[in-house]
């Protein structure tokens, strides 16, 4: 230092301006976030139901009635004219995999009974007993959807 010098801690020194963070260059478009393949779970299509109500009923059998439980389900009555037997089965429209309540009912006037409840998959039944000539009872449940006649198909 020399004399007429200010003292050194004296001595201003120049202003300097904080540092800035400077933006790093980017090579190409900003990244986008990757494509999902998940697709909304939806149910596979119902399996239509493969059997008959006469297939189920046997050969010989032939559909005289049939009536609607639900836009689901039919309950048919069968009848074969070799045997002098009816036939009552109640038909899914789809096979269930998890299984449903249903029923076939058959009753024979002056004679005897039958039906067969659980829980099936594609039909309930079949229920047979001799009817030739004789008023029948018919009807079926699936779910909660029951349907019975009233005495019908005399003779």
């Amino acid at each position: 230092m020399e004399p007429g010098d200010p003292p050194s801690d004296s001595i201003e020194k120049p202003a300097t301006a904080p540092p800035r963070a400077t933006a790093k260059p980017t090579t190409g478009s900003p990244p986008k976030p990757a494509p999902t393949t998940a697709k909304p779970t939806a149910k596979p299509p119902p399996k239509p139901n493969p059997y008959t109500a006469t297939g189920v009923c046997g050969s010989g059998y032939k559909v005289i009635d049939s009536h609607a439980l639900s836009s689901s389900a039919t309950v048919y009555l069968l009848y074969s004219s070799g045997a002098g037997r009816n036939c009552v089965v109640t038909m899914s429209k789809y096979v269930i995999p998890g299984k449903i309540s249903m029923n076939a009912i058959l009753q024979v006037k002056g004679g005897s009974s039958g039906s067969n409840p659980g829980s099936f998959t594609a039909y309930a039944g079949p229920v047979r007993l001799p009817g030739a000539g004789k008023c029948v009872i018919w009807g079926g449940t699936y779910g909660s959807a029951t349907w019975k006649s009233g005495w019908s198909h005399c003779g």
